[in-house]
């Protein structure tokens, strides 16, 4: 979906009870060669926001959460709009999960005009699971999806971080403090591992046997 360059571009997938690294990520065209250029200068700077500190930005923790600041809200809302998008279109069975429905012309739209919306549109939040106090950036999993009586939410773990995207454009459930923000701060909750159970069970179903 995304490649990590500090791990030389491989992939850590969870299958059949343990981890297996492979060295590089499935592949689907799905756009043109314009339009990829974009996106993937969106996916260079979510990488290099999140994991290097690149492009002026600041993280600060204080041990139950992690604080990244000066992030550009626009780049970011849209890599995760288009990886909302392209995991509702592409044809790979490991994204057959997940379906937008009549959403993905409203942000196949947005993606084009690069308009990101407000932060309680299609909203983006995140936990960050700790193992043994630490992050662990090599890690992939997902997407798995929750549904509610008004609302989807897409969830995946991207570089050992907890991602969950909302499928509706106004009234998310997700907690407004843990939001991507226009003002281009996120406030990422530290949370243990064992803590987080619906990370848990799903891995339970799916993995353990």
């Amino acid at each position: 979906m995304i490649r990590d360059e500090s791990l030389n571009n491989r992939f850590i997938e969870l299958h059949d009870g343990h981890d297996r690294i492979i060295q590089d990520g499935p592949k689907e065209y799905l756009l043109c060669d314009d339009c990829e250029q974009k996106i993937g200068r969106y996916e260079k700077y979510f990488v290099e926001v999140v994991h290097y500190n690149k492009h002026g930005t600041a993280k600060k923790h204080d041990g139950r959460h992690l604080l990244i600041e000066n992030l550009d809200y626009k780049k970011m809302k849209l890599f995760f709009l288009s990886l909302l998008w392209r995991m509702s279109i592409t044809s790979r069975p490991e994204f057959k999960v997940v379906s937008i429905g009549d959403a993905e012309e409203t942000i196949r739209e947005m993606i084009l005009k690069e308009e990101p919306g407000a932060s309680t549109e299609y909203s983006v939040s995140a936990i960050a699971p700790l193992f043994d106090d630490g992050i662990e950036e090599g890690w992939f999993l997902g997407p798995f999806v929750s549904k509610g009586v008004s609302e989807t939410i897409v969830r995946i773990v991207i570089g050992g971080i907890l991602y969950s995207i909302s499928t509706t454009r106004q009234d998310t459930s997700l907690p407004r403090k843990s939001l991507l923000k226009e003002s281009g701060s996120w406030v990422m909750p530290l949370r243990d591992f064992s803590s987080i159970l619906f990370l848990q069970e799903y891995i339970e179903r799916h993995f353990r046997r």
